[in-house]
């Protein structure tokens, strides 16, 4: 858990679903590190209870009923929100329009349902340390370069530089990390821009790219690069395709970066 204990976060949590509601009172609970102000069960309790008290946190689920999570999200930035609360959005599913409408809103990070306790508390710590740290940073400045930060998470995942679509992965997280709409245009955009960059065939890219990853699951531990990615379960499948990997390590890097200024 890498949450600031030297604080109490104030946290508002909107599920209608009770058991899930239970789980994240409980996971939160026992780390010490958050006050619960409040429960909402569907989006307009969200809405007013939001605006009532100003939360650090708002967890709320993506499909709400009266509102959902971003009719919430419009009316709170009519409404000239407080740009202190944080916003997880929590979700059943995971398209590529549901990701792109979260980061146009402001959402801070997107968690797919089911989720493990480990899991979802390392994450709420991850993007609550960020509050923490944006305000050590000075305005204009630059806290973590994009590309380090993603060189790092693909060492993580496995994948090293003598690895045949290293660079092409690479490059493709820092290009979705600034226009999401890539990550549903891989092959028509995505795959052609790096092509043209390396003088190559988008063919090439996705298949170095496809290596890349079956190369690191066949090599590393399936579980615990399952639980990097935050994926809670894979049964349709034994591994992610390329889209999937690239769009939660996008999700990672937006997690841990404060100030963005590429290098060149």
């Amino acid at each position: 858990m890498t949450a600031n204990t030297s604080k109490k976060y104030t946290v508002i949590l909107a599920d209608s679903c009770r058991d899930n509601m239970r789980n994240m009172r409980d996971y939160l609970s026992e780390t010490g590190s958050y006050d619960i102000l409040d429960f909402a069960f569907d989006g307009r309790q969200a809405l007013e209870l939001t605006k009532k008290h100003e939360p650090d946190l708002l967890i709320i689920n993506l499909v709400m009923p009266s509102l959902d999570c971003f009719a919430v999200l419009e009316e709170l930035a009519i409404t000239e929100r407080s740009r202190g609360t944080r916003v997880i959005g929590i979700s059943a599913t995971w398209l590529d329009f549901t990701l792109r409408k979260a980061q146009s809103l402001g959402v801070d990070y997107v968690m797919q349902k089911p989720f493990e306790k480990e899991y979802f508390q390392r994450r709420i710590g991850e993007v609550m340390q960020l509050k923490t740290n944006r305000t050590d940073v000075p305005s204009g400045g630059t806290y973590q370069n994009a590309k380090a930060i993603v060189t790092t998470l693909i060492n993580t995942f496995g994948i090293t530089a003598n690895v045949k679509g290293y660079h092409y992965l690479r490059d493709a997280i820092v290009m979705v990390r600034k226009d999401f709409g890539l990550a549903s245009k891989l092959t028509t955009d995505l795959y052609v821009q790096i092509a043209d960059k390396y003088d190559t065939s988008p063919q090439c890219v996705e298949r170095a790219i496809r290596h890349a990853i079956d190369s690191a699951w066949k090599r590393g531990d399936a579980a615990t690069l399952r639980s990097f990615l935050g994926f809670a379960d894979f049964v349709a499948k034994d591994k992610p395709s390329n889209g999937e990997v690239i769009a939660m390590l996008v999700n990672k890097l937006n997690t841990q970066l404060v100030y963005l200024e590429d290098g060149p």
